[in-house]
């Protein structure tokens, strides 16, 4: 069985997350990715197998800890954001009839 996130340092401060691509959606790990980019230099790109590539280069030297911290928070939030989106598609119609439906006149009131 493949693994749906891979994370592996790559050098003295460049960390890589690979994130399978039939699970993550390129707007959530763009998204994901941003929030990030305070702490990091960041590129993403494709990989083989059907996989995207983050690369992430540290602003600040930080211990071993930390990172691979930041790494699980990033993976979260990539996890975070796609299960919204993923709701999005599925019921962003049954939502949008909602919202007209309690925003819509009252019968017997007039304006």
């Amino acid at each position: 069985m493949e693994k749906a996130i891979f994370i592996e340092k790559e050098s003295q401060n460049i960390y890589k997350v690979a994130l399978k691509k039939e699970l993550y959606e390129k707007d959530a790990v763009m998204m994901a990715a941003n929030k990030f980019s305070d702490k990091c230099y960041i590129k993403i790109d494709a990989l083989e197998n059907q996989y995207v590539g983050v690369w992430f280069k540290l602003k600040y030297e930080v211990n071993t800890e930390v990172v691979q911290k930041m790494l699980a928070e990033f993976c979260n939030e990539a996890l975070e954001i796609q299960i919204r989106l993923d709701l999005e598609k599925r019921f962003g119609n049954l939502r949008e009839i909602i919202y007209r439906k309690a925003f819509s006149p009252v019968g017997g009131i007039q304006e």
